[in-house]
């Protein structure tokens, strides 16, 4: 097995260095030609990763080396999943509060919270134009998830654009999507213009909700997934910190990939989705289903991307990915 392995798993400069260490045996503590310095950000990276051991005489270490890259992989994997577990926590905890304070039987219906503060929107066109609404209006930034069309188009009037003024003014636009919005041929058009004009997007497996979040002053989310069951229209600052907590918690969280501006010369359009929902967590399987395409024919695409990206997994391609531009 060779170290390149943990592409994705270290920062850039940690995965040279610890290429650099094994490939070397071991180095000379200090910060000399040749030698390696353990105080350094890469050092202290892998010596808190555990990928680092000391050797030396007397009792005072001299030397430094890395353990065999199937333990690093290992201690790397499993700090991985302890990281995943603590996000997946956080927000099943940030959701449940959340559904508490709307929940019929303990929120808007006994009162806890004043009716100014949350409000229901059940007419579709209604919501439509709040949404459209909401997506022009923020001033520092807007935090937006979407996801795959159902029962009615998300507006009425056509696709929603960041204000060329507004991107110039510097205000955010981040808007999550979800992997079947993505893979559709009007989604995927719609998320390439609304990057070209400013918008920052990123996709992910699910997204469990519509939401449009300005400025942390007012929200509008679906109650159910497609929003057929209606929206609240929120102003209450306790629903909005923690709407916002959620939405920051996935825009950050590892099963998030960015989406770039367009495919690489080196990928076909074809293999360019592929990633896209590859890096979304998607098993070859549910790929095939997504685009139309053989389990097989799926499978030979992955196999070029992982080749073309240098790595060896489907998590350091999504990650490998990213750090290219590619999505």
């Amino acid at each position: 097995m060779t170290a390149k392995v943990l592409t994705g798993l270290l920062s850039e400069a940690g995965a040279e260095a610890y290429d650099r260490l094994h490939t070397a045996g071991q180095l000379t503590l200090g910060t000399g030609p040749g030698e390696f310095d353990l105080d350094s950000e890469v050092g202290r990276e892998l010596l808190d990763a555990g990928l680092v051991t000391l050797a030396g005489a007397g009792g005072q270490p001299r030397f430094v080396r890395v353990v065999h890259p199937v333990i690093a992989l290992r201690r790397l994997l499993d700090r991985q999943h302890r990281q995943l577990s603590a996000l997946q926590g956080r927000l099943a905890e940030s959701w449940e509060r959340f559904a508490d304070l709307v929940a019929p039987t303990t929120g808007l219906a006994q009162g806890a919270l004043d009716g100014e503060d949350v409000q229901a929107v059940r007419d579709p066109a209604e919501m439509a134009r709040l949404a459209a609404g909401l997506y022009r209006s923020p001033r520092r930034l807007l935090r937006a998830t979407f996801n795959a069309r159902s029962g009615h188009n998300p507006t009425t009037e056509g696709l929603l654009l960041p204000p060329p003024d507004a991107i110039a003014a510097g205000v955010e636009f981040r808007m999550l999507y979800d992997a079947e919005h993505a893979s559709d041929e009007w989604g995927s058009h719609s998320i390439e213009q609304s990057v070209l004009a400013g918008e920052q997007a990123r996709i992910r497996r699910s997204v469990p909700v519509k939401m449009m979040h300005v400025d942390d002053s007012v929200a509008l989310v679906t109650i159910d997934r497609t929003g057929a069951d209606g929206a609240l229209h929120v102003r209450s600052p306790a629903l909005l910190a923690l709407l916002a907590e959620w939405f920051d918690a996935l825009w950050d969280a590892p099963g998030t990939t960015t989406i770039g501006e367009s495919a690489p010369a080196e990928l076909t359009p074809a293999r360019h989705k592929i990633l896209r929902l590859l890096a979304a967590g998607l098993t070859d399987e549910a790929i095939a289903r997504q685009t139309g395409t053989a389990v097989r024919t799926v499978r030979r695409h992955v196999g070029a991307i992982l080749e073309l990206l240098g790595v060896e997994s489907r998590f350091a391609a999504g990650v490998a990915a990213v750090r290219r531009g590619w999505l």
